[in-house]
């Protein structure tokens, strides 16, 4: 609300009582350090992997402007000990607020949308599937007046009473005729989403 040169919306909604799911942001020095990111499997284990991600994200993000770097440590972090084998699809973004420039890695998470296109992301693996792994970065330019649209599988999977997943498609439909602010835009979504479950 401080800042008039961007514009960040969430929504959590989990499928139990407590998910796996999580998404968070910050801004340092003039670069907007942002996050999300889905856990394997469901209930508490899930949730503290979630918790643990969280948290390593925001530490090791103090100290670099690398998300290859970020995924790389988090991705040790979560290797060490994983006798649950559980496993973290991740997105980790950098913006330059000043220049447009992004900076991604991909860690096997759903491609995010910006503007009405996927963005290219290369097939990282999960984070906590294998120590020791590489992570590939990729960088983009964020024109003013652009929208970048990150989501879970949660969305792409939801289920109607036919059995029919809710898909990419009706993702890519709804974002290539919208027009609005990013709130809406969620709101859009979520109500698409509902109305298509039931």
């Amino acid at each position: 609300p401080n800042r008039n040169d961007i514009e960040l919306y969430g929504s959590l909604t989990p499928a139990k009582a407590v998910g796996g799911d999580l998404y968070d942001f910050f801004i340092n020095d003039e670069k907007l350090f942002f996050c999300i990111g889905d856990v394997s499997g469901k209930g508490v284990p899930a949730s503290l992997v979630m918790a643990v991600s969280r948290t390593l994200f925001r530490n090791v993000s103090t100290h670099t402007v690398e998300p290859s770097h970020i995924v790389k440590t988090m991705n040790a972090a979560i290797s060490e000990g994983n006798d649950n084998n559980m496993f973290v699809t991740l997105f980790v973004g950098i913006l330059d607020l000043k220049t447009g420039r992004l900076r991604y890695c991909n860690a096997g998470h759903d491609a995010p949308y910006i503007n009405k296109s996927l963005l290219p992301c290369e097939p990282n693996l999960p984070v906590g599937v294998l120590p020791g792994m590489s992570f590939c970065e990729q960088e983009t330019m964020m024109e003013t007046g652009s929208t970048i649209f990150l989501y879970t599988d949660g969305l792409t999977e939801a289920m109607n009473a036919k059995r029919e997943l809710f898909g990419e498609q009706r993702i890519t439909d709804i974002i290539s005729a919208f027009t609005g602010s990013t709130q809406e835009l969620i709101e859009t979504m979520a109500a698409a989403v509902h109305e298509f479950v039931g």
